[in-house]
């Protein structure tokens, strides 16, 4: 088993209580090497994202995984 599959095995166990103090080190960590690779979200922009999502599925704006997935393929020759 991965690192990775490691701590996602064990954060799928955890209470709310504890996956939020987890998220607390992980931005102090990534705030100390100063190279976040990702833009942090609070719980109410992913919240809003997700319904912004919902939105556009219900307009029947979305393309299929696996259709995106041939693109980026055939993009980037992989």
């Amino acid at each position: 088993m991965t690192m990775l599959e490691s701590t996602i095995s064990m954060i799928k166990v955890l209470p709310e209580a504890d996956l939020a103090e987890i998220q607390n080190v992980a931005k102090k960590l990534l705030q100390k090497h100063g190279d976040c690779p990702f833009v942090l979200k609070s719980k109410e922009d992913i919240y809003r994202d997700l319904e912004i999502s919902e939105q556009q599925i219900a307009h029947g704006e979305y393309q299929r995984a696996e259709d995106f997935l041939a693109e980026v393929r055939a993009e980037y020759g992989i």
